[in-house]
């Protein structure tokens, strides 16, 4: 009787444990899933544009808020009533209390750092020393530095006042982190490539000369005409060779159609 009575308390606790526990992991899933959002964003806004409290504003109010509205940019009701409008899983099914409280309950950091390892600091090392000395003659752009981006998502839970003692002071908080490499060749768009690749191609030191080269290539085009296409230091990203090509219906955008640099 005893045996049964004990393992009865065990089985009803584990029981009622868990709905706690399928409570506990769905909140944990979405601080993963904010880890994540951290990271990625962080790649493509620096925290001088977009800082850490924007981005942690953003996230309570996308992921950890009742959202049922498109996401917009100014995602950031952190602190308004949109917080109160939460899943109702997130709720102690006993007293209907919210498992997290409140806004700031929910933090975010992120970190941008160089590549870890020695071969990445040399490799590092010498794209700044090219930057420095062959972009400061051609005029490009230099490359992105950075390379690791990381996040940390805390999301600290209320107590349960519904549950025994002491499983009514836990007092746990969920911690999640994500990391995330990139590459610092990506660029936005034609122009960034183009400038991007001007670093490293000391022809296009010539482009600041280019207005006495074309009187040069207006005479040597007298004696062989294909000297006017003669454009030392220019870079056309979107041409590609006719040869690669085998629909002729874009020959046209990319035989010279898209813009130089």
């Amino acid at each position: 009787m005893m045996e049964f009575l004990v393992f009865v308390g065990v089985a009803i606790s584990l029981f009622l444990g868990i709905l706690y526990l399928g409570k506990f992991h769905d909140i944990q899933a979405h601080t993963i899933q904010a880890a994540r959002y951290a990271a990625w964003e962080r790649t493509v806004h620096d925290n001088a544009n977009f800082s850490d409290t924007k981005l942690e504003g953003q996230i309570r109010a996308r992921i950890f808020s009742w959202n049922q509205n498109t996401y917009k940019a100014a995602d950031m009701k952190s602190n308004g009533q949109s917080w109160g409008r939460q899943t109702a899983f997130w709720t102690d099914h006993v007293d209907k209390q919210r498992l997290i409280d409140k806004p700031q309950d929910v933090t975010v950091a992120t970190a941008a750092a160089p590549l870890p390892g020695k071969a990445a600091a040399a490799i590092a090392n010498s794209i700044g020393t090219l930057d420095k000395t062959v972009g400061k003659l051609t005029g490009g752009e230099a490359l992105n530095q950075g390379g690791l981006y990381t996040s940390t998502v805390n999301v600290k839970l209320n107590n349960i006042a519904a549950l025994p003692d002491p499983l009514n002071q836990l007092n746990l908080t969920l911690k999640e982190t994500s990391s995330l490499v990139t590459d610092s060749w990506d660029a936005d768009g034609p122009r960034q490539t183009a400038m991007r690749t001007r670093a490293y191609t000391p022809a296009s030191a010539l482009q600041n000369i280019s207005s006495l080269l074309s009187v040069v290539d207006g005479f040597l085009a007298i004696l062989e005409p294909s000297f006017s296409q003669f454009k030392p230091g220019q870079i056309c990203p979107d041409i590609v060779p006719a040869d690669r090509l085998s629909s002729p219906s874009v020959l046209p955008v990319y035989k010279g159609g898209g813009p130089c640099y």
